[in-house]
């Protein structure tokens, strides 16, 4: 097995095409993070005006405004970084003998890694504030799922890189980004709701599903949400030709979207 994956990643190496090349993940990754750009600046500017970071899909803007104004600025304020990292990547494949880009890329990245990391502890923190303020079982597993995600996949990619396996590393960054992109990719899905006269910002409004259930509206809005990750993974994983070789990552995302759409399904069968 060690040896097919040895032989894989040579031949994708060995492979000029853009999805075998390292411009693929760049690509991606640029996507990821111009979406957490796009989904958030609004708010930011509403923070600036208005002093507070503003409504969320739950009452955590309520309980805990001080921990979501935290989480929020600084995933703002990393934004930068995660298009500055990926670059000094691809320019390091491209100039191996630059000592001083990769010493940046390192200490960039190992900043980025610890300010993730503490990223997700603020919002491992306002998961514990809303389980304990919030009746919606499936926001709270959601919201944890993410954090935890985001610090396994960056870990991965730090282990990686320490021992050489870069294509690895590579694979493991842009599953991390995919799941550190997720709040930004639900608030445009909310956004879009928006648009169609559906108003889904506050956990308990309940919509009947006919045979006498009923289901909360932003347990549905959750569940679309959740399937992003497997969508994103197979739109990068399919075109670069490593689903065969990640299938942990592969029954990762498809957890990440049955856990939810599992709680939905118990919330309504005991409502």
């Amino acid at each position: 097995m060690a040896n097919h994956s040895l032989s894989s990643a040579r031949s994708r190496r060995r492979d000029n095409s853009f999805f075998a090349s390292y411009s693929w993940p760049l690509v991606t990754i640029f996507a990821y993070v111009t979406m957490a750009l796009v989904a958030f600046t609004p708010r930011l500017v509403d923070f600036v005006v208005a002093g507070y970071w503003g409504r969320s899909a739950t009452n955590t803007f309520e309980v805990a405004p001080a921990a979501l104004n935290a989480h929020a600025l600084l995933g703002m304020a990393l934004i930068p970084f995660f298009f500055a990292q990926p670059v000094l990547g691809a320019m390091i494949m491209r100039r191996r003998d630059t000592a001083s880009l990769r010493s940046k890329h390192h200490a960039l990245g190992r900043a980025l890694i610890t300010l993730a990391i503490l990223l997700s502890g603020i919002g491992f923190y306002l998961t514990y504030v809303l389980s304990v303020n919030s009746g919606s079982l499936t926001a709270v597993i959601f919201i944890f799922l993410v954090a935890l995600f985001v610090i396994l996949f960056f870990t991965q990619a730090m282990w990686e890189a320490r021992n050489g396996r870069i294509d690895r590393h590579v694979d493991a960054i842009t599953c991390a980004m995919i799941f550190l992109a997720l709040p930004a990719a639900g608030r445009l899905v909310e956004a879009v709701m928006r648009g169609l006269s559906i108003e889904n910002t506050r956990a308990r409004d309940i919509i009947p599903i006919g045979f006498g259930y009923q289901v909360e509206l932003v347990d549905i809005t959750v569940a679309l949400i959740a399937a992003i990750p497997l969508v994103l993974w197979a739109i990068y994983a399919i075109p670069r030709g490593v689903l065969s070789q990640h299938p942990a990552k592969l029954a990762t995302v498809a957890a990440f979207f049955a856990m939810p759409v599992a709680a939905i399904v118990a919330q309504t069968l005991a409502r």
